[in-house]
């Protein structure tokens, strides 16, 4: 009976050793950081671009029709470069001074995405490349 108990609790404390150390190491079972990444050197609008603003900004409530906050439709090409009703939010070539990066790097207030988590380093930086080189719908 002894034997039996003491077989039972060794089993037990590796089993659970192993279940730590598994957890610890971040193996196979442990979640993407949604932040690694980096920035394409030529960003496309619609392989790049358009899947952050769909992810992030395109979404009911925010920037999507029928009604988008501001009167901004971030859901196309064509929504976005038509701008909000305070004007244009993408400068091409010129994302420095571009709304749309301002607001989201923080600069101008509020931040976008509103009440969200803010994007990604890399996000970031590939909208200002694919703004900085023209802004072309491709």
């Amino acid at each position: 009976m002894r034997l039996r108990y003491r077989f039972g609790s060794l089993c037990l404390i590796l089993g659970l050793a192993g279940l730590s150390a598994a957890c610890s190491t971040g193996g196979e079972g442990t979640p993407p950081d949604r932040c690694a990444g980096t920035a394409p050197d030529r960003p496309s609008y619609a392989m790049h671009v358009q899947p952050i603003f769909n992810a992030n900004c395109a979404l009911s409530g925010c920037h999507l029709p029928p009604n988008p906050q501001r009167g901004l439709d971030l859901s196309s090409y064509n929504g976005l470069m038509q701008g909000s009703i305070n004007g244009p939010v993408v400068i091409p070539g010129n994302a420095q001074d571009s709304r749309l990066v301002k607001r989201i790097e923080g600069r101008e207030t509020p931040r976008m995405p509103f009440n969200r988590d803010p994007l990604c380093q890399f996000q970031i930086d590939t909208i200002r490349r694919w703004i900085d080189q023209g802004a072309l719908n491709n």
